[in-house]
This record gives C-alpha cells, sequence and structure tokens, in this order.
C-alpha cells in the first residue's frame, strides 16, 4: 500500500477505491467441430478493475445574499437530486435498453451465400444474442433448451458441456440466485455486428462476428455501483455446404472470449454473474485503468485479472 499522509482523507479513499470492483476474462477458441477437430480453450482468466472517484472543492469568497435574505451566516444548496437511474455516471445510460440495442446490418450477398441466406443467418444471430443474453428464462431461471435449438447439433453438444461446466460466459449471462435484477431498469446494450464469407477448412462458412457490452442493474448496494458488465465478442458460424453432415449444418458458436466487470468474483467461478459486494478486497490495477471505459464495447478484451 501506497504511504499517505495521515491528515489526507481523500488518500484513504483512493486506497478504499482501489479494493473495492472487480473484473473477469473468458476466453474460448472454439473451431468448428464438424471436421473432428477438438476444442480448444485458449483461456479461463478472471481479473479486477479500479473504480475512479473524482472529488472537487470549491473555494472564493462567499456567495452574495440574494435580496430579502436575512443577514448572517447563509448556505446555499449545492448538491444534485440523487440519480434517477443506476446507470447515469457511466457510459451506459446513454445506451439503448434491451433488444433495441441489437441493430443489424444491411444484408447483401456474399461469396457462396445469397443475400436470403445472409438475412437469415442475422436473423438466427440476434435471436441467440437476446435469448442468450437477456431472455428471463436463460439469464434468471437458468433454462439453457430455448438457446441450445438455435445451433447446429452437433454444436449444440459442446456448447451445452460448456454451460453444464460453468465455462460458458463467453455466450451467455446467467444471474447469481443471490442477487436480484432492478425490474425497474432492463439491461442496457451497445455494439456491432459484422459478417464476410470465409473458407474454414476448405469449408465455405459465413462468419457474423457480433461484439457486444451488457450492462445489467441490480437491487441493493454494492462495492462500485449495483450494475455488472458483461462484453463478449463471438464468431457465430454457419455451414449450409451439402458435402457437411446434416447435424453440422446451421450455426456454431466459433470462437468467443469475454470479460465482466464490476463483478463479484465467487459467482464468476460458478459461471455466474452479481456485482461486486460490500467489503471485498482485491489487488486493483493501475490507476490508468478507468472502470467506465470496461463499460464499452470499444474496450480491449485483452485485460488484466484481479479474482484469484
Amino acid at each position: 500500500m501506497n504511504q499517505h499522509d495521515e491528515s489526507d482523507p481523500i488518500a484513504h479513499l483512493q486506497d478504499w477505491a482501489r479494493k473495492t470492483e472487480r473484473k473477469v476474462r473468458w476466453g474460448r477458441r472454439a473451431r468448428l467441430l464438424r471436421y473432428l477437430i477438438p476444442l480448444t480453450v485458449v483461456a479461463l482468466l478472471v481479473g479486477a478493475a479500479v473504480p475512479t472517484l473524482r472529488w472537487a472543492f470549491a473555494g472564493g469568497d462567499a456567495p452574495a445574499a440574494q435580496p430579502g435574505a436575512p443577514d448572517g451566516v447563509t448556505a446555499t444548496t449545492t448538491r444534485s437530486a440523487a440519480p434517477t437511474s443506476p446507470f447515469e455516471g457511466t457510459a451506459a445510460a446513454n445506451y439503448p435498453i434491451g433488444e433495441a440495442g441489437i441493430t443489424l446490418p444491411p444484408a447483401k450477398a456474399v461469396t457462396g451465400f445469397s443475400a436470403a441466406q445472409v438475412t437469415e443467418a442475422l436473423t438466427d444471430v440476434r435471436t441467440a444474442l437476446i435469448v442468450a443474453r437477456l431472455d428471463h428464462d436463460m439469464i434468471v431461471e437458468h433454462r439453457t433448451a430455448g438457446f441450445l435449438r438455435l445451433l447446429a447439433p452437433n454444436s449444440r453438444t459442446t456448447v451445452e458441456k460448456w454451460i453444464k461446466d460453468n465455462t460458458a460466459s463467453n455466450v451467455v449471462t446467467r444471474i447469481d440466485p443471490a442477487v436480484k435484477l432492478d425490474p425497474r431498469n432492463e439491461p442496457r446494450v451497445s455494439g456491432r455486428v459484422t459478417y464476410k464469407s470465409v473458407l474454414d477448412q476448405g469449408i465455405r462458412t459465413l462468419r457474423v462476428t457480433t461484439n457486444f457490452v451488457w450492462v445489467y442493474a441490480f437491487e441493493g448496494e454494492f462495492a462500485y455501483r449495483p450494475l455488472a458488465v458483461e462484453h463478449d465478442q463471438v464468431d457465430w458460424d454457419f455451414v449450409l455446404d451439402k458435402k457437411v453432415r446434416q447435424a453440422d449444418r446451421g450455426m456454431w458458436v466459433g470462437a468467443a472470449k469475454a470479460y465482466g466487470a464490476w463483478v463479484d468474483c465467487a459467482a464468476t467461478k460458478k459461471g455466474l454473474l452479481a456485482p461486486t459486494p460490500k467489503g471485498v478486497a482485491g489487488n486493483g490495477l493501475p490507476d490508468t485503468e478507468d472502470p467506465d471505459e470496461l463499460a464499452k464495447p470499444e474496450h480491449s478484451l485483452d485485460i488484466g485479472d484481479d479474482c484469484d
């Protein structure tokens, strides 16, 4: 711990801030299993971020008395009302609500795929994102069937195993039953969708890549904010070639990586999401790490860790 002047209250607050907030990183590189190539897990890392407290001090002469004000010592109201939304003061304050944040690019024909096929694939991906990250059945009830049935049969088997092993946080959200989502504030969502035609192991593949930030609001008080963030980038691969097995045709989860910010480390180890609890200490990150940046889709998915 850095040494500070015992009379400096802000120094102590800064020390406290470095210990309060968490982030976690997940990574998985899944190449297509159609060709009996085994799944490779790139990384499962856990981490923390540091909230930034900004304090302002005003000095100078007291304001002149207003007409009609009595002589003597005067206090003028300067405080603002409490925020009406837990998202205020964060990047998520301006994000669309829920699925309104998932917009699709215009569908055009690409090598090996017609415009109609691209349209269908984009629609399937949007549905998968909603079911995986926003649908009550998945995120609160932890019912996974609705998501799994969207995938090609052989991809379904693999992703189902990830979920059972609590290593699917790079693809789905499951809220820790110990906390409750704020029913007055739906998740905020921001990100982008791109697509292209690629050759994967000699097979023509339509690859839709999504990069989104999902910010969830919770009831109660927590170490940093009553919020938790998941930021993911996923390749959704589509193979329609009749040369591959029927069970391999459809949508696959390809390369996928993600991190969670402002999270409870204990929950993440169980594949669950919750905000950082009060009174939890950690190593923190350098002061150059702005926690609000972690709620932006432009932030790198390569982050440090602090949950061990």
